[in-house]
């Protein structure tokens, strides 16, 4: 199915019948070469597209002058059908292609930042709140049923093509905002009167007010508890905890009433929770004195018992040091820093398509936040340790915070921009991380997949595409599955592996490597398939993505790409290859790409040669089953004597550094290991500022809603340590971010046990 936009657009726009014939005919030619089967779907139906005034008429004309290609008008059901008739008949199974057609718009995932915020709020929110109200129906409560269809209602709304992604006008962008506004407070009213339902079936440990901490995750969870809380008129309170002895507390925003008694306070502690459980053994009581507030420290650089971390100010108050203290092993790239603000100029449309705010489009001019200096205060509090950071990067303010808490594995950060003013901007924050070898890797809704590499600071005039993609809740260098080559005298080189190009013997539709895509795909690692001798995936003009791994499957005389492969490498690889044959009757051979991926991951790029990627040469089906089963762990074993390395290209670090991300979607990770997250993009491009029923409306100076002219803050965090995304825990930090532990005070009066349970 090909431009499911472009293509109706394409003939509807064609003046006589005759040029609509050639235009129809012209897609035929170029779909063709990559069909499944004879039958080819066009759409020719588009969001600014008429019912086209050329389809019937072509189809017949066409039909009565030529035998082949016939055109048909009908449904996709029609379609669907004909391949699958046509597929059973020859006994055939399609291959699936698991790779998305990511990275196409880029602009979509950070245009409007602010709807990308409010519809993950929203959905948070509403998870929970569903989840938690359907388990407060099992007493007393009335499941909310109204509220919670009228929320997922508002939510699936405002996800449609041109809300979400930030493309729409700025009058469709004010009447989507009460739609995310009406599912939040929705969401917010069902997940409060949920938790006090339950909090009221719970037995206090004491006549003391008493908290009880919800945990909206499905696993025992250590995290912080914020919460706002009613003191009655003491001198000063403290919190005691499940043992009886208090617990530290940051106490913020103290109230006090005439005679000087609290009256209220914001809190926040740390609490150990069942999964989808409760602890009620928190209580306040009256005390000599008060939880602390924040305290001002000396000096630029804080510490926990998982990092270290200083800032410079000469640099933008960027991080300039963060430390593993477990490992002992620096988080950053030599002589570079962390957190660093990066801000691009981008053209008011795009200078090829003449499009707006779903594309991406970086004039190549930038400014970082470490040109400049900054103010830096250190701070300090019973529960852990924080720097503030005040500076200027292009005449916009910015403040940042950087917070290690005791007992939390991770960096907590924010970035506030004050009255943002820009025009045609895109604003990230920049952590180069020293992982060698491994490649990006993101959680996308219910999967965590590898992705390629970005390419930025280029003008998008010369080299279009910047390669960003989005993320769900994280992203990170890592690896989703490795191949491991262990060769003579205990040598052992591993390579990551995130996005393949299968490639099956010549004249075959590659029926026999489904179950190796599958397995492939259930690890992370999205696949194309395509012919040993038809044309090679991965020219960047004509894709949306890139590979960073060959699979060629079939000996040499049964595939082209296998013998083109072993004839431009070195003998080495086609005597180790017949030296496996011989011995064995199947082989599994490694041939490393001639250079670095890093060299050949360049803009505009054409990773189609030979020796561009390295490539796995799986021969009989043993070899291709042992893949299959290999995977199960996400290391894929080959043994050989033959050279493993690329020169000049290390081996995998098996070490992660992932950034968490609380609804800021796009990210990008170039090819040295600098992570990206794209905090926001002011945009003039078409159809920002558009309004079809006057008045129009715009931001208190005058400027389109699109460009974004206010404060905006954002939050996200890092973790990192030894292992793959799995082993530092990305999926759990990811989802406590956006799911924080929640608390409720009202009365328990029931019989439950006053301990920490599951619900």
């Amino acid at each position: 199915m090909p431009a499911p936009e472009a293509a109706g657009w394409r003939i509807d726009s064609n003046t006589t019948q005759a040029e609509a014939e050639d235009e129809v005919y012209q897609l035929f030619l170029l779909l063709r070469r990559v069909a499944a089967t004879k039958n080819l779907l066009l759409p020719v139906g588009t969001d600014y597209t008429p019912p086209s005034k050329w389809v019937t008429e072509v189809a017949r004309d066409w039909n009565r002058r030529y035998v082949s290609p016939q055109f048909v008008c009908g449904l996709p059901k029609d379609f669907f059908g004909a391949v699958r008739d046509e597929l059973a008949a020859a006994g055939r199974r399609p291959v699936p292609v698991t790779r998305d057609m990511n990275p196409l718009y880029t602009g979509k995932d950070v245009s409007y930042i602010d709807t990308k915020q409010a519809q993950r709020r929203a959905e948070s929110l509403l998870v929970e709140a569903e989840a938690f109200a359907t388990v407060a129906s099992w007493s007393s409560a009335r499941f909310p049923y109204a509220a919670v269809d009228k929320a997922w209602r508002q939510l699936v709304y405002g996800a449609h093509h041109d809300a979400i992604t930030g493309s729409e006008s700025d009058q469709v962008y004010l009447d989507l905002l009460t739609t995310w506004r009406d599912a939040h407070d929705l969401a917010s009213t069902v997940l409060e009167n949920s938790l006090d339902t339950l909090a009221e079936s719970v037995a206090p440990s004491s006549d003391l007010p008493t908290l009880i901490v919800f945990n909206p995750a499905a696993w025992d969870r250590t995290d912080l508890v914020t919460t706002r809380l009613s003191v009655p008129g003491w001198d000063g309170f403290e919190l005691v905890g499940p043992d009886g002895s208090p617990v530290p507390v940051l106490a913020e925003a103290v109230t006090e009433d005439e005679a000087g008694r609290i009256t209220g306070a914001t809190v926040t502690f740390l609490a150990t929770v069942p999964g989808i459980g409760y602890d009620a053994r928190w209580s306040l009581r009256p005390a000599a004195g008060s939880p602390a507030d924040w305290q001002e420290a000396e000096g630029s650089s804080i510490a926990n018992e998982h990092y270290r971390l200083a800032v410079d100010p000469q640099r933008g108050g960027c991080v300039s040091e963060l430390v593993e203290s477990a490992t002992g092993r620096s988080v950053l790239r030599e002589g570079e820093v962390g957190n660093e603000l990066v801000l691009e100029q981008e053209y008011p449309e795009h200078p090829r398509f003449h499009e707006g705010p779903w594309h991406l489009v970086p004039t190549g001019r930038s400014v970082t936040s470490a040109a400049g200096a900054a103010s830096v205060q250190a701070l300090k509090s019973p529960l852990g340790e924080r720097l503030v950071v005040h500076g200027t990067i292009d005449g916009i303010r910015y403040e940042q915070r950087l917070t290690l808490w005791h007992g939390l594995q991770r960096v907590d950060c924010s970035t506030t921009v004050r009255d943002f003013a820009g025009a045609d901007q895109l604003l990230r924050v920049r952590w180069p991380a020293d992982v060698p070898g491994a490649l990006p890797v993101s959680e996308v809704g219910a999967a965590v997949v590898g992705r390629g590499f970005a390419l930025l600071g280029e003008d998008s005039a010369e080299h279009p595409w910047t390669l960003d993609n989005p993320a769900a809740s994280w992203f990170g260098l890592s690896s989703t599955v490795r191949v491991r080559v262990r060769g003579d005298g205990g040598r052992v080189h591993e390579r990551a592996i995130s996005v393949a190009e299968l490639v099956a013997p010549d004249g075959d539709h590659g029926a026999e490597l489904r179950d190796l895509a599958v397995a492939l795909a259930g690890r992370g690692v999205t696949s194309t398939t395509s012919r040993g001798d038809g044309t090679r995936y991965g020219i960047l003009s004509v894709d949306s993505n890139l590979p960073d791994v060959r699979v060629s499957v079939g000996a040499p005389e049964e595939n082209s790409f296998t013998d083109a492969v072993l004839g431009a490498a070195d003998e080495q690889y086609r005597i180790e290859l017949d030296k496996q044959l011989a011995g064995q009757g199947w082989a599994a051979v490694w041939v490393p790409a001639e250079r670095p991926l890093q060299d050949v991951w360049q803009p505009s790029a054409d990773l189609s040669g030979l020796r561009d990627l390295p490539v796995l040469l799986l021969v009989g089906a043993e070899a291709v089953q042992g893949a299959v089963a290999d995977l199960d762990d996400a290391v894929v074993e080959v043994e050989q004597t033959a050279d493993a390395a690329t020169s000049g290209e290390p081996s995998l670090d098996d070490h992660t550094v992932a950034l968490v991300n609380t609804g800021m979607p796009g990210f990008a990770v170039t090819s040295d290991g600098a992570l990206h997250l794209s905090l926001m993009r002011s945009c003039t491009g078409w159809p920002s500022g558009v309004w079809i029923d006057p008045p129009r409306r715009t931001a208190p100076d005058g400027s389109n809603f699109q460009q974004q002219h206010w404060t905006h803050e954002w939050s996200y965090s890092l973790v990192s340590g030894p292992g793959d995304w799995r082993a530092v825990g990305a999926v759990h930090a990811g989802f406590g971010a956006n799911h924080p532990l929640r608390v409720s005070s009202a009365p328990g009066r029931g019989d439950a046990e006053p301990s920490g349970r599951f619900l």
